[in-house]
């Protein structure tokens, strides 16, 4: 434990890395529902996993009472990443070397900058700006009827600073949210990649990458 604590402790003063871990950087899907359907997705470390049994929630309660906490949280992370992305200086906080912490509320740079509120670039640079899409593996009449109830969380998605997605797990049928209803989505494509590991997919790659099934022991 303690040659760890070193390591970390030289690790954070070392110049040459500048960058912290990027936490929730390139985030742009959040899956609620049965982990039955994700499991085995590479999906390039870009989604909110959130557990949910619709069949375990006839009248839809645990349901609405997931979204509610789901959706804001959500969306404030993504949005987050989303403005200090776009705007690096005057809603993210640009650069990190300089900063000094100022109030414990924010950083400045050196002593005499405006406070700056929003993540640095180290911690961005690679995201890509898109609102949270998030798929609900729900009907869209279960949803509709949470909306009517939640105007908090409708206005989110009404306002379309996060998307959702009706999933019904039984057909794969899917409908995202538009103009105050749902609209049924025909995908692009009903296959995607197989590789035997994820290795196999990222290799070579530096940009976002599509999702791919990952099958041991199968080729794509």
């Amino acid at each position: 434990p303690d040659a760890a604590l070193k390591h970390v402790q030289v690790r954070s003063e070392d110049m040459a890395q500048p960058r912290p871990e990027y936490n929730h950087s390139g985030n742009a899907l959040c899956l609620v529902g049965r982990r039955a359907w994700s499991r085995g997705l590479f999906l390039d470390r870009r989604a909110f996993v959130v557990s949910y049994d619709p069949a375990k929630d006839a009248d839809g309660k645990l349901l609405e009472r997931l979204l509610v906490s789901v959706g804001p949280v959500g969306a404030g992370i993504n949005l987050e990443y989303y403005f200090s992305y776009v705007d690096k200086r005057k809603y993210g906080s640009d650069n990190k070397l300089p900063h000094n912490i100022a109030s414990l509320v924010g950083v400045m740079d050196g002593h005499q900058s405006d406070l700056r509120t929003g993540l640095y670039w180290q911690m961005v640079e690679i995201h890509e700006p898109v609102r949270l899409l998030n798929i609900i593996e729900a009907r869209p009449e279960r949803l509709e009827a949470i909306l009517a109830s939640q105007p908090g969380l409708e206005q989110l998605i009404a306002n379309r600073w996060i998307l959702i997605v009706a999933f019904d797990a039984s057909t794969n049928e899917m409908w995202f949210y538009d103009r105050g209803g749902f609209v049924k989505h025909e995908p692009e494509t009903h296959t995607i990649p197989v590789v035997s590991r994820s290795v196999d997919w990222y290799r070579g790659h530096r940009e976002h990458l599509p999702p791919a099934t990952i099958e041991p022991g199968r080729a794509a």
